[in-house]
């Protein structure tokens, strides 16, 4: 793809039209990523992260309108410009759900002229926009107050957490905007993951601008949220430090008056208001709500969540703990978890340049970190096996070693394609009750559980790389479709 050009999602079964409509956009110097299943396009949207998407309404598995309200329901891709080529027969009878989740809409097969000048004034429609901020794509102030009130007119039970990166100002003015925008970007990828992982499927994620996020869930979900997002990102912020920051756990800054102070390394603060135990009547009495528990946190060392529970606050307190110095451990143990990039970084396999443009690859699109330095030609699939293989303590899975033994094709019946896909873990080799998992996630305690309860059999987990996961499972579909 060619930087500076806008990137079109064509969702299109029609092979002709496909074809003639990709020719336009290229002659339109329109780079240009071509689907023909509606299921495949949410997923798509994610890891290429289009500028305009095109849409046939009459997609074969799943109608194009109801994927286009799918993206438009997510606050990861609602402000991504969508044009729906349909009928000219259906369009008055589809008019209701048109309006609903399409921006814009033109008779198929569409005319060159009239879908240039339509692609042209949604991508200009889009950049006027102020509701989603420039750095994350988050939606902004107008949808997250669109958001509450909804809720709040509903009168139904919700939390809204508002996030606040403390020392983030120290951060920035030592390291720079450039580092601090990453900063920014990687929490919003956090929070974003989290709350698709643990929260509700019509939960909300807003940036408000600056270090300051919005997410608007339930009470049920609320402190699962909350206290995963903490983990995380106390996991993750501190290698945006330098080696020697990481190690003393502060840098030297100036503070609001000029002087030069030690601070500590950045953590997170998170008010939460719900209406679980009294009525929230307006925005009003949310936001002084959340400002109170917000100033009371601040007075407190490390990352930490409060839930406001009026006469009973509810106060969890997450704080990344400081190990007492001991002669034999070294400082930088406190810090377990390396993440791969980092791992890559030291071992002078790639350059904090080219780390720091696959990083923002990663939490834009979502793609995983070893596939985006792969994409980006960084870094071979070796290196990161190598990489990761420290990072796990697990092995690597070549797929050479891939076993087709009797015992393994009973077992194969016991486990599903589904599942293996959900939980990206497929049986690869067994040995007498030991089966090898080949995992894209060697950790996942909930995927072995899952296949040791199917299977009956001790579980042996290796890592394969997200690539090497999808030729296994076709290898082992195309031989169950051949009934081998």
């Amino acid at each position: 793809m060619s930087a500076g050009r806008k990137k079109v999602l064509l969702a299109e079964h029609e092979a002709g039209i496909a074809e003639i409509i990709q020719y336009l956009l290229k002659a339109w110097d329109y780079d240009t990523v071509t689907i023909s299943k509606g299921a495949e396009v949410l997923d798509a949207v994610r890891h290429e992260q289009p500028d305009i998407i095109i849409i046939d309404w009459s997609l074969p598995d799943m109608d194009g309108l109801k994927v286009s309200k799918l993206l438009k329901e997510d606050f990861l891709t609602a402000h991504i410009p969508v044009i729906i080529l349909i009928d000219k027969k259906q369009i008055r009878k589809k008019m209701l759900e048109i309006e609903q989740g399409v921006d814009d809409y033109i008779a198929n097969p569409p005319d060159p002229i009239d879908l240039e000048v339509r692609m042209e004034l949604a991508l200009r429609r889009t950049s006027h926009q102020l509701y989603a901020n420039a750095l994350t794509k988050l939606p902004g102030n107008k949808q997250i107050e669109k958001a509450i009130h909804s809720r709040m007119e509903e009168k139904k039970l919700y939390s809204v957490a508002y996030y606040d990166i403390d020392n983030f100002k120290s951060f920035n003015d030592k390291y720079g905007y450039m580092k601090g925008d990453s900063v920014i970007r990687h929490v919003a990828y956090i929070i974003s993951t989290i709350v698709k992982r643990y929260g509700n499927p019509h939960d909300f994620v807003g940036h408000i601008g600056g270090d300051d996020f919005v997410v608007v869930t339930t009470p049920e979900r609320d402190r699962l949220i909350a206290s995963e997002s903490i983990l995380a990102f106390n996991r993750a912020i501190p290698f945006h430090y330098s080696k020697e920051d990481r190690e003393i756990t502060y840098i030297v800054a100036k503070d609001r008056r000029g002087n030069m102070v030690n601070t500590p390394l950045m953590s997170i603060s998170i008010a939460i208001a719900n209406n679980r135990h009294f009525p929230i009547k307006n925005m009003v009495e949310l936001m002084e709500t959340i400002t109170e528990i917000k100033h009371y946190l601040k007075t407190l060392p490390g990352s930490n969540f409060l839930v406001n529970r009026r006469q009973a606050e509810q106060r969890i307190f997450i704080n990344q703990p400081v190990e007492p110095e001991r002669g034999d451990i070294k400082k930088e143990e406190r810090f377990k978890h390396k993440p791969l990039g980092q791992i890559l970084l030291e071992s002078q396999i790639i350059t904090p340049e080219q780390l720091e443009l696959a990083l923002n690859k990663h939490w834009s699109t979502g793609q995983k970190i070893g596939q985006s330095i792969i994409g980006l030609g960084i870094a071979s699939p070796g290196d990161i096996a190598r990489a990761l293989e420290s990072q796990f303590n697990v092995p690597h899975f070549d797929i050479r070693d891939l076993s087709e033994n009797g015992e393994l094709k009973e077992i194969m019946s016991k486990v599903s394609f589904d599942v293996m896909r959900d939980y990206g873990a497929i049986p690869v080799r067994k040995d007498k009750n030991i089966l090898r998992l080949a995992m894209l996630d060697p950790k996942n305690m909930e995927a072995m559980a899952k296949i040791r309860s199917l299977t009956g059999c001790t579980i042996a987990p290796a890592f394969v790389l997200e690539s090497e996961f999808n030729e296994i499972l076709e290898r082992i579909i195309k031989k169950a479709d051949k009934g081998l």
